[in-house]
């Protein structure tokens, strides 16, 4: 945590030194990011009435979350990394950082996921040693409205923020539940159950690479290329400046 605060400062103060007009700095925390397993930090920097930059760091911090899977619930462990730059106009007629506002962003991901998912083939329970990997960066507009409280305390929702992202996706089940190869009833099992829950995710369900290996107990999925994605949330902040 220390060192996280002594980057955002280090951050600020070389904005500082390239400002030809100093103004005010917007520290800000956005919470839904534990969720995914980062804590997401940043910060504003309002460069002249009505515009600023924000940076958004999404720092790795383990978090468990469940995932349903072939009829079972299963808990995994996810890190994330990201980073967000974005350029930001406000459209009031307010000359501070608050209203409504626009602001197209570039974002960069890497998300990581593993953990053990309940299943069954052949009606006989096992586990899968899954491990997940994502890559993606892209281009964003956010719209949005943030709030100045006391004109130091902001509240800041990000409302509509369509996105055109280059992703990589990779993941490896295995499954650990015996030392016998499969049968080709198990793995022709094993592939449909993963087809069924992917059948639900708009855009990946048909172009998602799954393949078997019946004697290595192992189910494999990638994908690369355009994936579209949609920015919401909020963000806590407060103010330092002027």
């Amino acid at each position: 945590m220390k060192k996280t605060i002594s980057f955002l400062l280090a951050l600020s103060f070389t904005v500082l030194a390239i400002a030809q007009h100093p103004k005010a700095f917007y520290y800000k925390f956005a919470p839904a990011g534990l969720y995914a397993g980062k804590l997401t930090l940043g910060v504003e920097y309002n460069i002249k009435e009505k515009n600023s930059v924000e940076i958004m760091i999404g720092f790795p911090k383990t978090a468990k979350r469940s995932f349903d899977y072939d009829g079972s619930s299963s808990d995994l462990e996810s890190q994330a990394f990201s980073l967000l730059v974005g350029y930001r106009y406000y459209l009031g007629r307010d000359k501070m950082v608050s209203g409504l506002y626009f602001q197209p962003y570039f974002k960069y991901l890497k998300h990581e996921a593993a953990g053990l998912l309940k299943g069954t083939l052949e009606s006989q329970f096992t586990n899968f040693d899954t491990k997940s990997k994502y890559t993606g960066y892209g281009i964003g507009a956010q719209i949005g409205v943030q709030a100045l409280i006391a004109k130091r305390a902001t509240l800041d929702f990000f409302l509509i923020g369509p996105e055109a992202n280059m992703a990589k996706y990779s993941a490896l089940m295995k499954d650990v539940g015996s030392s016998i190869p499969w049968t080709r009833v198990q793995s022709d099992e094993a592939e449909r159950d993963i087809r069924e829950a992917i059948n639900g995710i708009p855009f990946l369900n048909e172009k998602m690479e799954i393949s078997v290996s019946q004697s290595e107990k192992t189910v494999s999925m990638k994908y690369s290329g355009f994936l579209p994605g949609f920015r919401v949330g909020l963000s806590l902040g407060f103010r330092i400046g002027k």
